[in-house]
């Protein structure tokens, strides 16, 4: 009696589809991805030729002062203020004065950013709310639930305007009528 020894094989798996479902998967991840960019403080920066700087002329009432000096103290208008302050002081400053506002920042260089941010993050809350009461008192309505173009009619009527100066030179003023976003 023969004994036949059969082959064994081993079997194999069919591989040939796996880089196309790879990169299907690779292609669906990509498009179902929700990519958000966080947005930063949006500020006009300082023209990069000092020769075509702008001046502008103000009156002194419709111009609140904001400084950060060398040992991260904030003054307006000169007179010491706490963060907390900025907030309240900023929305009367603004109601008072209407559309003709002016917000002047000054920032010594050596000056903490921590503290810059802060006093960013209180001007652009105080703007929220004064956009707000403005949303309220024009549509009845939230400044964030109204349509993009109710949004710019509220915008037009509250601006933003916050004018940083560089260098420490008042010369290089320049007006930021950008829009932040929610701190």
């Amino acid at each position: 009696m023969r004994f036949y020894r059969r082959q064994h094989s081993v079997p194999e798996l069919n591989t040939t589809s796996t880089a196309d479902i790879s990169f299907m998967l690779l292609i669906f991840f990509l498009v179902t991805t929700n990519m958000d960019v966080d947005k930063g403080l949006t500020r006009q920066l300082p023209p990069a030729d000092k020769q075509e700087q702008q001046e502008s002329y103000v009156s002194k009432g419709t111009m609140m002062t904001l400084k950060i000096t060398a040992d991260n103290k904030l003054l307006v208008d000169d007179k010491p203020a706490t963060m907390k302050q900025l907030r309240g002081r900023t929305v009367a400053f603004v109601n008072r004065v209407g559309k003709r506002h002016l917000i002047k920042v000054d920032v010594d260089p050596s000056a903490n950013y921590d503290v810059y941010f802060q006093m960013q993050n209180e001007l652009v809350a105080a703007y929220n709310i004064l956009r707000n009461e403005t949303a309220q008192r024009l549509f009845h309505q939230d400044y964030a639930l109204l349509s993009q173009a109710n949004r710019d009619k509220v915008k037009d009527e509250c601006p933003q305007r916050i004018a940083e100066q560089y260098n420490g030179s008042a010369s290089q003023t320049v007006p930021s009528h950008s829009e932040g976003g929610r701190p």
